[in-house]
């Protein structure tokens, strides 16, 4: 079958991310590049400068995915029991989606610009601060929180567990994006009051899937 040909930078970094995903990002030439995304070397370099400015595009394409989403599920209307199964729906859907990004986010952070890599800190930081608090919420309602539960610790576990489903989930697998929620969710149901309206929350998880 004939490679679909990189028409835009976006598709560009898709075909770059394919790329270091099979060989590595140290081991992958410009060339290679151009050979994953069907174009010439030289039209490779009318869209970036460089190998490591395509890295460093993937950073944004994570970060711009999700942050004006999870910002206004955060501050937004809702119980902090619905602002978080919100949230976790929309890192599901960004990890599903963005699985390849991820992968090669994580596995080669030491590769990013400096810039990069403070955008990706920063953002990590601000949701692992955002769901704290949605947690100390949550454990503020009554019986809605096992006793002496650290919210600090349970926010990174629950965001590692998300931002890491690439390692195992696979998005065409016999596992679909709404089973794998229900699992994640049932999975924090320890630390989350029952949905009061079960039906509202099948239409919230319709609406952002």
């Amino acid at each position: 079958m004939a490679r679909s040909r990189a028409t835009d930078i976006d598709a560009l970094v898709r075909a770059a991310a394919a790329a270091f995903e099979a060989r590595g990002y140290r081991n992958t030439t410009i060339d290679d590049i151009a050979d994953a995304s069907g174009v010439s070397r030289p039209t490779v370099y009318k869209y970036t400068r460089s190998k490591q400015e395509l890295l460093n595009r993937m950073v944004d394409a994570v970060c711009d995915d999700l942050l004006e989403d999870l910002d206004a599920v955060v501050h937004g209307p809702g119980t902090a029991p619905e602002r978080v199964r919100h949230l976790v729906r929309l890192h599901v859907r960004s990890a599903t989606e963005l699985r390849s990004f991820y992968a090669i986010l994580f596995s080669e952070q030491v590769e990013l610009s400096d810039q990069a890599k403070q955008r990706f800190h920063a953002f990590s930081h601000q949701q692992s601060v955002d769901l704290r608090g949605l947690l100390d919420e949550c454990a503020a309602l009554a019986s809605a929180a096992p006793r002496g539960l650290d919210t600090q610790i349970a926010a990174n576990l629950v965001l590692s567990m998300l931002t890491t489903l690439y390692r195992w989930y696979d998005p065409d697998g016999p596992v679909g994006r709404e089973a794998l929620e229900r699992q994640i969710l049932l999975v924090l149901e320890g630390v989350l009051p029952p949905a009061a309206d079960r039906a509202d929350e099948a239409a919230a998880a319709g609406a952002t899937g």
